[in-house]
């Protein structure tokens, strides 16, 4: 009598072990974790607002006109857009003939707007002389 060999259980085991090697790298897909940042404080008290307004401006508007008789108010925690509150800081310039009330919000201890201010929003701010902004600003 012959033997006759059944490729079943070679076949058989060849896609089990495939299925059992897909299953586990599956797996291990699954539950990978990327390390998360840690939370910051979305009101995060910003340290050097005078400093960073004064970059701030220097970067976006070239016209040293724009910043005559500059003034700058204390960072506040005041509601903007109708969202919680967030840190601004309130400005007023005098640059051609032309007074500008602006802010800028803070998000995590930075700049993140730089906009016009509403009466509402910096009408009770206290101002200072921006001298900052006049030191960061290139002669021209």
């Amino acid at each position: 009598m012959r033997q006759v060999r059944s490729n079943f259980c070679g076949g058989f085991g060849a896609v089990f072990l495939t299925v059992t090697l897909a299953i586990a790298v599956a797996g291990c897909s699954f539950n990978t974790k990327l390390p998360q940042a840690p939370a910051v404080d979305p009101n995060l008290y910003p340290q050097n607002y005078r400093r960073d307004v004064a970059i701030f401006l220097s970067q976006q508007l070239l016209d040293r006109a724009d910043f005559r008789g500059a003034r700058i108010a204390q960072a506040a925690l005041k509601p903007v857009g109708g969202e919680s509150p967030r840190y601004v800081v309130c400005l007023v310039f005098n640059g051609h003939s032309e007074i500008k009330n602006k802010m800028a919000i803070f998000l995590g201890g930075e700049i993140t707007q730089f906009v016009d201010s509403t009466p509402e929003q910096c009408g009770d701010a206290v101002y200072q002389p921006f001298t900052e902004l006049e030191q960061t600003m290139p002669e021209k």
